[in-house]
């Protein structure tokens, strides 16, 4: 059963295309990795999926509700929540701030502290550091952070913009182990942008590769991560190029 349908989707910035007549379906529960070269269009169509920035044509749909064309809070009150790119917790405010700011769509204000206690089972740093600036935290505990608060809205669908940006390898583990615990334990789907390709194929999922704001290539993570469907996606030839180039796009 399809979560979320994009059909024949345009995004321009003034005259500028980012995403050009992009089609994408998102199955209910699965895992899907958006991946491709920097200005590929990955953010653009994550942030018109959320509302983010407008479309200028073409439809988006989840469980059948229309997305298009409405605000950003009211497209996460239909379960749709999303962890930016350079994740944008709130500094100045502490741990457990952070995460109750997520909580201001919900009815079901005497479920918070319950959810609050399972983001510090999964994420124990944070329950150890509730106390403390959001700002002091590394970069992977503020990426943990950001994740916890997306959950705190009970979402049915997350969407995350590059989630091992600047992080070590270890932390990076850590997260998408515990994303993909969350997954499980409450049914979520998951869209993720990953610049990584072969930590895409190490997680496991479906990958769509994008290229110049459109879709090039689709299928299991494992298999796209092979060096001629990666080839065909950033440098637009299906010929493998040189191992230092495909090293350093991966």
């Amino acid at each position: 059963m399809s979560k979320l349908g994009v059909f024949d989707i345009s995004v321009r910035y003034g005259k500028v295309p980012a995403v050009n007549d992009l089609t994408l379906h998102v199955d209910e529960g699965e895992r899907v990795f958006i991946s491709g070269p920097n200005g590929a269009g990955k953010s653009s169509l994550l942030r018109a999926i959320s509302g983010a920035v407008a479309t200028h044509h073409g439809r988006i749909e989840m469980d059948g509700d229309l997305l298009t064309g409405r605000p950003p809070e009211a497209i996460a009150r239909l379960g749709l929540s999303m962890v930016p790119e350079g994740r944008e917790i709130f500094g100045s405010l502490t741990v457990e701030e952070n995460l109750r700011v997520g909580t201001g769509l919900r009815r079901d204000a005497e479920a918070v502290d319950a959810d609050i206690a399972e983001i510090y089972d999964s994420f124990p740093i944070l329950g150890d550091r509730r106390g403390a600036v959001a700002g002091a935290l590394s970069g992977g505990q503020q990426q943990m952070l950001a994740i916890g608060r997306a959950l705190m809205t009970n979402p049915k669908l997350i969407m995350v913009d590059e989630p091992s940006l600047g992080l070590a390898p270890k932390i990076v583990d850590q997260v998408y182990d515990t994303l993909c615990a969350l997954q499980a334990e409450r049914g979520l789907t998951l869209l993720i942008v990953e610049q990584s390709s072969l930590r895409a194929a190490r997680v496991g999922g479906r990958m769509v590769l994008m290229r110049g704001g459109r879709v090039v290539g689709e299928g299991n993570a494992a298999d796209m991560a092979d060096r001629d469907a990666l080839a065909q996606a950033y440098f637009g030839t299906p010929q493998t190029p040189p191992r230092d180039r495909m090293e350093a796009v991966t």
